[in-house]
């Protein structure tokens, strides 16, 4: 019973309890969360925000080829000026240098191997001349201005009506030499060049060595005589009278160098030793005197003066930029302005100081670099009236012929007239292709 009333104890206790609570406020129904998007498989940029590319570095654009032939002594400089001038030019290139002999060898080589040529050549006439021959190089597209270029260098590039290359300088020059021991005054005429060589043969001495029996020295004699070895229309005159007169003239001073058959080699050897009083030599040839100091004391003049008056010229040849037959586009117009900029006077200036070579320029003559250089200021005085070479078949022809017949003309075997229609015959022969 006790047990009994307990439970009824606590029962009335937990009514009492649930009827003193206030009643529960009902809840306030959250409003049913949206669902979350479904994110795409890719996601989409902002469309305020702009898109990030990422770019590829621009490859640098390959460098020119640049083969540059020329005197070993004078490599490196050449190196220099061109590296130089292409930075100048903003045109990338990669230089290779050898002589010219080696270079043409080495075109011929890639020729038959199917190489291309390179992108340009620095080379003069010869060069052109053999690169064109082979199909190697390209005519110009704008050429110089020929009122401030010298007439040889432009005759040298031209054929066919066309230009083969950018004259940059001309090279191959006749000077008159004379040692200081033994002439204290250059002769300045043909005349007194003849009195003086005579007053100078004697005892195993000699007066005079030149070329005796090459055309670059035979047409040294010729343009004394007023004549030329190609007519207007470009094709050999030899069978004339300048010629004969020029022969004469030769025979003249021959009788005061060493006797027939001498050769150039000898003679030269025997101006290095301090036995010939004068030489008609060229630029090439300095260095193998210039030191000589015990036998030589080398003096450098300009060519006489002709009977005329008028200074005497002998051949110059030139010195070109050259484009590669396969250069185009984008590339030929930086190889374009290469030339472009080594045309400008400060670098035709550059080119006279460094190479030792007259400048392409006829305004850049005036130069210090021209007139302060006792070799290149005797060059200049003649420079502007100088014949070229041109790269035809008829100029070698007329120069063969006359390396051929000259020398039976010195040993006495044939006369003047006899000589000259014997060249003009030999040189016709070759020129005409039949």
């Amino acid at each position: 019973m006790a047990l009994s009333v307990r439970i009824l104890t606590l029962t009335l206790l937990f009514l009492l309890a649930a009827c003193g609570q206030p009643a529960a406020t009902p809840p306030t129904p959250s409003p049913e969360p949206a669902a979350p998007p479904t994110a795409p498989s890719t996601p989409l940029p902002s469309p305020t925000a702009a898109p990030t590319a990422t770019l590829s570095p621009t490859p640098e654009p390959e460098p020119l080829t640049v083969w540059a032939s020329g005197d070993e002594a004078r490599r490196d400089a050449l190196t220099m000026l061109l590296t130089d001038a292409a930075a100048a030019a903003g045109v990338p290139i990669r230089i290779r240098s050898s002589t010219p002999d080696a270079m043409i060898a080495r075109l011929r080589v890639d020729q038959i191997d199917g190489r291309p040529p390179p992108d340009i050549i620095w080379g003069d006439s010869n060069d052109l001349a053999t690169l064109r021959t082979m199909g190697l190089i390209q005519a110009v597209r704008r050429t110089s201005a020929s009122d401030d270029t010298l007439p040889a260098v432009i005759t040298g590039a031209t054929a066919d009506d066309q230009q083969w290359g950018m004259p940059v300088g001309a090279r191959g020059f006749l000077l008159l030499l004379y040692n200081r021991k033994l002439v204290e005054t250059p002769p300045r005429t043909i005349d007194a060049l003849i009195a003086a060589a005579r007053a100078n043969t004697s005892g195993g001495r000699f007066g005079l060595v030149a070329g005796w029996t090459e055309a670059r020295w035979f047409a040294f004699w010729l343009d004394i005589t007023g004549g030329a070895m190609l007519d207007e229309g470009g094709m050999p005159a030899l069978d004339t009278p300048a010629v004969v007169a020029a022969l004469e003239l030769l025979r003249t001073v021959r009788r005061y160098g060493p006797t027939p058959p001498s050769t150039y080699d000898e003679g030269a050897r025997l101006f290095r030793r301090g036995r010939a009083a004068l030489a008609i030599d060229g630029d090439w040839a300095l260095e193998s005197y210039r030191g000589l100091t015990d036998t030589l004391e080398l003096g450098i003049a300009p060519l006489p003066l002709t009977n005329r008056g008028t200074s005497a010229t002998a051949p110059l040849t030139g010195v070109y930029l050259m484009y590669g037959a396969a250069l185009n586009g984008q590339r030929l117009a930086q190889a374009e302005a290469l030339a472009t900029t080594l045309r400008d006077p400060a670098w035709q200036a550059r080119i006279a100081r460094d190479l030792g070579i007259l400048p392409a320029s006829i305004v850049a003559l005036n130069d210090p670099a021209v007139t302060d250089d006792p070799v290149l200021a005797a060059a200049a005085t003649y420079a502007r009236n100088a014949p070229g070479i041109p790269p035809t078949r008829p100029i070698r022809c007329a120069w063969d012929a006359v390396e051929v017949e000259l020398p039976p003309f010195l040993l006495g075997r044939r006369t003047a007239a006899e000589t000259a229609a014997a060249m003009q015959r030999r040189a016709m022969g070759c020129a005409v292709v039949r």
